[in-house]
């Protein structure tokens, strides 16, 4: 139960937390997006209202790239340079940065002409996309750019938007035109980005460990219906098995008394035989119901037993060798020595044993069935493999379902009943192993590791 209920936890768990995931990674996109998108907006209306953001009446006037309210231009802070075409700044416009007043415009100018605007400019004129996010330790600028033909560059700088003393007059630079490169200071946009970041893994952490709380402490209840059904399952199997081998022992004692008094006969010589294959049907059944028991509970019964795998194979080969032989078919062996596991003795020899049985059972004729066991560091890998021509086809991903038969028609000609490998895998489970099965060039291999 505790298995089944931690399953349904993690299963649980995992969906919400992909659910949560998907739904605040696509609100923090659309937010980024949407912030970037105005952003950039912002910054090319200004560069086409060369280098300065005017008055917008938004009685006349409506501009659709990005939200304008009244104290917008106000508000935005930014700063406007002209330069020639090698990047060296001409002028600039330092009128809408709050923190630099009109004395001050000039010293920052040739601060930045001289020192700070070097790598950020060979930087931005390097980026073959003419805008960018240049991130500070105080302050994050978008920039964009713009060139100018000669003529636009004359206009600009001798227009009332640029400053001009303190740096060479546009007459002594080259006239093969320009740049003007408007810096938007984002760093309210950017911020609320990171604070929205930050939220979103908080209440995303916060929801998950909320909702694993709950389906915790009430998972349980969740997954009731369901044991009691499974419950209810076993113990019916268990039950009708009981109830069941009594008629079957009857009718197996009066088959063989009736043969005692008129001799055999094709009656009951296949009574007989169908209630020995009833009868193994009903025992495997129950063994089946009891490991699970044992798996689901978490009770491995006498699992602490050291078991000499490697007697056990090389028994069990021998057994099967006559049975093989008799078919025309060849057992090959590839045993290690002295091969231990820790386990159940009865329940590892059956899964060694039900592997075996399957591969007599369903190898090609005068094909082979190779058995090998080999030492793990703390365990054993055991492969049986066979012939087996026809398997290309097979729906590999339903041979470990109960009844489930490879072969459709169900004939009686090999003897089974579609659980064999059903038992196998719960076997397989209960010592904490794996099995799987594969086919490669005619040959099927069905490997346990434990």
């Amino acid at each position: 139960m505790n298995r089944l209920r931690w399953t349904f936890i993690s299963i649980a768990s995992g969906a919400v937390l992909l659910v949560l995931t998907l739904v605040l990674m696509s609100l923090y996109a659309v937010n980024t997006i949407a912030n970037y998108n105005e952003i950039y907006s912002i910054t090319e209306y200004i560069i086409e209202h060369s280098g300065n953001m005017p008055h917008i009446d938004l009685r006349k006037e409506t501009v659709t790239e990005f939200s304008v309210y009244d104290e917008m231009q106000y508000e935005t802070r930014y700063f406007s340079l002209l330069t020639d075409s090698n990047g060296n700044i001409i002028s600039g416009n330092f009128d809408h940065i709050a923190t630099v007043n009109d004395r001050d415009a000039d010293k920052l100018l040739d601060s930045i002409t001289e020192a700070t605007s070097a790598p950020i400019l060979t930087r931005i004129f390097a980026d073959p996309r003419r805008r960018g996010i240049i991130y500070g330790s105080d302050s994050d600028f978008a920039y964009m750019r713009k060139q100018l033909s000669a003529k636009e560059m004359k206009e600009k700088y001798h227009s009332e938007t640029f400053y001009k003393n303190k740096i060479a007059s546009y007459d002594e630079a080259e006239t093969d035109g320009g740049y003007i490169i408007v810096f938007l200071d984002c760093s309210r946009r950017i911020l609320d980005m990171r604070s929205l970041r930050i939220s979103s893994l908080v209440i995303g952490l916060g929801s998950f460990l909320m909702f694993f709380v709950i389906i915790t402490a009430y998972s349980k209840r969740a997954i009731q219906p369901y044991i009691a059904n499974h419950e209810k399952q076993k113990q019916f199997i268990t039950n009708a098995g009981h109830e069941l081998k009594t008629p079957l022992t009857i009718i197996s004692a009066n088959m063989e008394v009736l043969e005692l008094i008129e001799g055999k006969n094709e009656w009951t010589e296949s009574t007989i035989n169908q209630v020995k294959r009833l009868t193994g049907l009903v025992t495997d059944l129950i063994t089946i119901a009891r490991t699970e028991e044992y798996l689901n509970d978490g009770d491995g019964g006498k699992l602490g037993d050291t078991i000499d795998a490697t007697a056990v194979v090389h028994e069990l080969a021998d057994s099967f060798r006559p049975v093989a032989e008799k078919e025309f078919k060849r057992i090959e062996t590839v045993i290690d020595d002295n091969v231990t596991v820790t386990g159940d003795k009865k329940r590892l020899s059956e899964l060694f044993s039900i592997l075996i049985d399957n591969a007599v059972k369903y190898c090609d004729d005068r094909g082979v069935i190779k058995i090998e066991l080999y030492r793990r560091k703390k365990g054993l890998t055991y492969i049986v493999s066979n012939d087996y021509k026809d398997g290309k086809n097979a729906d590999y991903s339903r041979f470990f379902e109960r009844f489930y038969r490879g072969d459709t028609s169900h004939n009686s000609e090999k003897a089974g009943y579609g659980i064999g490998l059903s038992m196998a895998e719960s076997i397989t489970k209960l010592h904490k192993g794996r099995i799987n099965v594969n086919w490669n060039n005619g040959v099927i291999s069905f490997t346990v590791t434990i």
